[in-house]
């Protein structure tokens, strides 16, 4: 039987977070819901779910996702509603805007416990198409994950509080120069001809002492 796969869509800046703690949670929003049991959400589009987003829609930019088997752990959008005892307004809402975001809901599915990352596949979007950030040996590709880390926000603002940081450290220390300028103009005492002086004086000869 043909193995289905899904995606958990994510950005690269909340793929650093996830990386921190080594889980994918279920939703926050759906727990501020109140929802009794909030769904961690993966879809069947293998190409862009448009709902994942709710800021960044305007294309696949400084994004990543975790790609697992279909497996007995999820469930459909439809038995969500059940399972998870959400209200139904709420649920009707749900799909509403994921409509007119341009997703699908027959292509969701949620499971109801937090994932290891460990145990799944991560991919990352460069140049038109989704890279495997692990390797065949299970190795981490850092040169792909470090190349895009570069593009993220939360990279660029630290970069920037950094630069910010130097300059103000630079800014705040003592000025040293004053002294250094001292010290090059004193003149300098040229040995070679001190000791010519030296040795072109006359030298006293001494007299034996007399009564």
């Amino acid at each position: 039987m043909e193995k289905t796969l899904i995606y958990h869509y994510t950005s690269l800046s909340h793929l650093i977070e996830i990386f921190k703690v080594g889980k994918l949670h279920t939703s926050q929003t759906e727990k501020m819901l109140k929802v009794k049991k909030p769904g961690l959400w993966f879809t069947t589009n293998s190409k862009w779910e448009h709902s994942a987003f709710k800021r960044f829609n305007d294309g696949k930019k400084e994004f990543a996702r975790f790609v697992t088997n279909l497996n007995s752990l999820f469930v459909t959008f439809a038995k969500y509603k059940h399972k998870s005892k959400v209200n139904p307004l709420l649920w009707d809402k749900m799909a509403e805007i994921g409509k007119s975001k341009g997703a699908d809901p027959s292509e969701w599915y949620a499971t109801f416990s937090p994932l290891s990352i460990n145990n799944l596949d991560i991919e990352i979007y460069e140049n038109g198409e989704w890279l495997n950030l692990k390797k065949e040996g299970g190795e981490f590709d850092s040169d792909l994950f470090n190349r895009n880390l570069e593009k993220t926000f939360v990279f660029k603002k630290g970069k920037e509080m950094e630069e910010k940081m130097l300059k103000e450290y630079q800014a705040n220390q003592p000025k040293s120069d004053t002294v250094s300028e001292d010290i090059k103009s004193t003149p300098v005492v040229d040995k070679n001809v001190s000791e010519e002086k030296l040795i072109k004086e006359p030298v006293l000869e001494e007299k034996p002492f007399s009564i």
